[in-house]
């Protein structure tokens, strides 16, 4: 389970730390690199967290994928229905906006919700990503 903290990243990695700060403390990972001259992403928990880092190697982006349980202000984000979560977001003051594609943004977190198809209430999220609060969920390629 991790904890989404608005603005600062999860509970167990927050924004600005450094990427060997996150080697040391969550273990075994692999590295690759999402565009030639990107720099490079570490992937933790077999694949379902990815970190991705600046040129300085302080950590400025987060994606969880699969079935890995997501909280952001006690509401699961993952592992249940859009449309409840959704509905719990709202009723929780949290506004969600759909970018007409496929996430979810949810206002003022850095939180967005990814699924394949957003026209179904009833499929689960797919992913979260976290940014700093304010910033686009987008890597620059």
């Amino acid at each position: 389970m991790l904890e989404v903290l608005p603005g600062i990243g999860l509970d167990r990695a927050r924004f600005g730390e450094s990427r060997s700060s996150h080697r040391e403390r969550l273990g075994s990972y692999k590295a690759f690199e999402r565009v030639p001259g990107a720099g490079v992403t570490d992937i933790y928990e077999d694949g379902m967290v990815m970190l991705s880092y600046d040129e300085l190697d302080r950590l400025v982006f987060i994606e969880i994928g699969g079935e890995t349980v997501v909280l952001l202000g006690g509401v699961q984000l993952t592992g249940r229905p859009l449309g409840a979560v959704l509905e719990e977001l709202t009723q929780g003051g949290l506004p969600v906006g759909f970018d007409g594609d496929s996430s979810y943004a949810i206002s003022s977190t850095g939180v967005e919700l990814f699924t394949s198809s957003p026209d179904d209430i009833n499929e689960a999220p797919r992913g979260v990503s976290v940014t700093p609060t304010g910033q686009s969920g987008q890597l620059a390629s």
